[in-house]
């Protein structure tokens, strides 16, 4: 039974769906747009415009598994494999656009980490096998085309400009999740193989967390969290001690860097408060909880706009250009999102 705080959070969550189905589907092409209004010749929404919706429907359905909540996810999910791309190679792998279907389209690699991780999540609410064999898929992908067989490290994209901290994130977290699910020796080995390379010389920084690219040492925020509940679960479920003193150090680290109001860009602190919260359920720490607790009630608060639209920044502000454009379904879903997850997970006592 849900405590009053989760029914409070799946109400806000629901509704926040509500809007992005009213707002941005596009009844014409039978999903959604990137952007209110939008009128491009490709307005759809990319994998990383609309993976905070497909979170939020998961979410959603876990944490009340009714038959409206299930179809509506089961729908959703039906059309997230549009972007399932059979005609890379060597093998298939999502592309960033439904319908994509060239074998030269760029594609990256921590869209197929997001993407697989929804995938997941979607397996954990229905327990329907396909959306793990699609979850697995993105992991085979990455594995074959996306990983440096030279000098370790996971690429960008198909184009290979830089290593990508948030590719390594995804795809780590995506393997590990696999591994939980149906114990594949293939995904352990990938978990392990990406967990080591990031834990090398080569990625984590002197200051304690992992760098955003290889270009960029910066950390970020999105990146820390999915790494961190990885290495947590990988010792939770292979008993190696190593892991959980890695993941308790990173996690203080990044508690002190990123600080509690977060004010990075909501499709960026959505995915770190997700995986906090998952962090929270594993290890009971509750400062976890109300990290996103109280990022949730500002944002609650202060980022919808003048209809309802959770289109500002959590602190009320506008958005910087650099990281939303006007109208995004990836901002309203992002905020969405966060309601969802603590409808999943019960507050601490």
């Amino acid at each position: 039974m849900l405590s009053s705080a989760q029914q409070r959070y799946l109400a806000l969550a629901q509704a926040g769906v509500a809007h992005a189905q009213k707002r941005w589907r596009d009844p014409r092409r039978g999903w959604y747009d990137a952007r209110l209004g939008d009128r491009e010749r490709y307005p759809l929404a990319t994998i990383w415009d609309i993976v905070p919706l497909f979170e939020s429907l998961d979410a959603i359905a876990i944490a009340q598994p009714t038959a409206a909540n299930l179809h509506a996810l089961t729908r959703f999910a039906s059309g997230a494999e549009r972007y399932l791309n059979r005609g890379l190679r060597p093998l298939p792998g999502f592309s960033p656009y439904p319908g994509d279907r060239e074998a030269n389209t760029e594609t990256w690699f921590d869209d197929n980490g997001w993407w697989g991780l929804a995938f997941v999540e979607a397996y954990r609410a229905t327990g329907n096998r396909r959306y793990l064999t699609d979850a697995e898929r993105a992991l085979r992908y990455i594995a074959a085309v996306g990983w440096d067989a030279q000098g370790g490290g996971i690429w960008w994209d198909t184009e290979h400009p830089y290593k990508s901290g948030p590719a390594l994130a995804a795809d780590t977290l995506l393997a590990t999740l696999i591994y939980q699910q149906d114990r594949s020796a293939f995904a352990l080995a990938q978990a392990q193989r990406f967990v080591a390379w990031a834990n090398s010389s080569d990625f984590s920084g002197a200051n304690g967390l992992y760098a955003d690219s290889s270009v960029n040492a910066t950390p970020v925020d999105y990146v820390e969290a999915p790494l961190i509940y990885a290495q947590a679960l990988l010792c939770s479920l292979t008993a190696t001690p190593a892991d959980c003193a890695r993941a308790e150090q990173l996690k203080a680290t990044a508690l002190r860097r990123f600080g509690n109001l977060l004010d990075f860009s909501p499709q960026y602190d959505a995915i770190y408060l997700q995986w906090m919260l998952a962090l929270y359920a594993l290890d009971g720490d509750r400062t976890l909880y109300l990290l996103a607790a109280d990022n949730a009630h500002q944002a609650q608060a202060r980022a919808a706009n003048g209809e309802g639209l959770y289109l500002l920044s959590w602190d009320g502000g506008a958005l910087p250009a650099f990281d939303a454009e006007p109208g995004m379904l990836q901002t309203q879903a992002a905020t969405t999102s966060v309601f969802a997850w603590l409808a999943v997970y019960s507050p601490p006592r």
